[in-house]
């Protein structure tokens, strides 16, 4: 059986953010902070970052 791998890497990238944001509690999170809470787990790699997140009042 063979296997289907995503080679477009515009699409691996739109991807890994949809997952990031399904999987993640980005619930606390400002609008206007999600997407550098987004940005950070995206480049750890690691969805429960979002736990450990502080993001000033004054940063965004």
């Amino acid at each position: 059986m063979p296997f289907e791998y995503q080679t477009d890497g515009a699409a691996i990238y739109l991807q890994s953010f949809a997952t990031i944001r399904a999987e993640a509690d980005l619930a606390r999170f400002a609008p206007d902070d999600e997407p550098i809470a987004v940005r950070m787990i995206h480049a750890a790699g690691m969805v429960d970052l979002a736990a450990h997140v502080a993001i000033s009042p004054t940063f965004s």
